[in-house]
């Protein structure tokens, strides 16, 4: 079982809400590749809230 199962609902929203101002460039200058890193996350995230709602 990984970390990210042990991690709650409010985690995730607090996770996605940063990760969407970084993409949107409210945390400043993001570059190429942390841009990628960041959407990847952002949809790792969003899943991992998925399953916290429906499970």
């Amino acid at each position: 079982m990984s970390n990210d199962s042990a991690k709650g609902k409010d985690y995730w929203i607090d996770e996605i809400a940063f990760l969407e101002a970084r993409l949107n460039g409210s945390q400043g200058d993001i570059d190429a590749e942390d841009r990628s890193a960041c959407e990847v996350a952002l949809k790792t995230a969003k899943a991992n809230l998925s399953s916290c709602s429906s499970g």
